[in-house]
C-alpha cells in the first residue's frame, strides 16, 4: 500500500486455468475457476491476532460450547474498504487496482488461488459473541493501526 499498490482486487476476463479444484470429494463444475464480477466489493472476514488468542483462551475455558465456532471480527469488511483504510493509515493517497490478469501469475508463484481474494468469503462470530466474548479489536481501522504500530515498534527494536 505504501508504494501505491494498495488498490482493490478486481476480477476480470482472463483465460480460465485448470488448476481450480473446487471443494469436497466430488466438486461440481468444469474444473475451471468461475468469474466473479465483484469490482472490489467482495466481502471477507478478518480478525486481529489478539482476538484469535483471546477467543481461543475464551473457548478453552468454556465446557458448554462444542462444535464449530467462527473466530472472526463481528464486522466483516469489503476489499475496497480494507485497501482504502490501509492506504489512509500508511499515508498513500492512491492505490492501483489489481486485476485478475495481474493476480494470476502472483497467485501461481505463491501456490494459491486468486479466488481467495476475488470471491466473497465471510463469516460472523455469532456463537462466540452470544457466549459473551468481547473483542479487543472489533473495528478494522483501529485493528490495522494497532498492527502498523506494533510492526513499527518491532522494526525499531531490531534496528536499535
Amino acid at each position: 500500500a505504501r508504494v501505491g499498490l494498495g488498490g482493490p482486487h478486481i476480477d476480470g476476463r482472463w483465460p480460465q486455468h485448470r488448476r481450480y479444484r473446487g471443494i469436497g470429494a466430488h466438486p461440481s463444475g468444469d474444473g475451471c475457476a468461475p468469474h466473479h464480477d465483484t469490482k472490489g466489493r467482495q466481502r471477507f472476514s478478518w480478525i486481529h491476532i489478539d482476538d484469535v488468542v483471546g477467543g481461543i483462551r475464551f473457548l478453552i475455558d468454556r465446557d458448554d460450547l462444542a462444535g464449530v465456532v467462527n473466530l472472526a471480527s463481528p464486522n466483516p469488511s469489503d476489499n475496497r474498504t480494507l485497501m482504502r483504510t490501509l492506504r489512509r493509515i500508511v499515508g498513500a493517497p492512491v492505490g492501483l487496482p489489481a486485476y485478475r490478469w495481474m493476480l494470476e501469475p502472483a497467485m501461481w508463484a505463491l501456490r494459491t488461488e486468486p479466488e481467495l481474494i476475488l470471491k466473497s468469503r465471510w463469516a460472523v462470530p455469532e456463537r462466540l459473541t452470544a457466549a459473551g466474548y468481547r473483542f479487543a479489536h472489533p473495528d478494522l481501522e483501529e485493528a490495522l493501526r494497532d498492527c502498523i504500530r506494533r510492526l513499527s515498534a518491532t522494526r525499531r527494536r531490531v534496528a536499535g
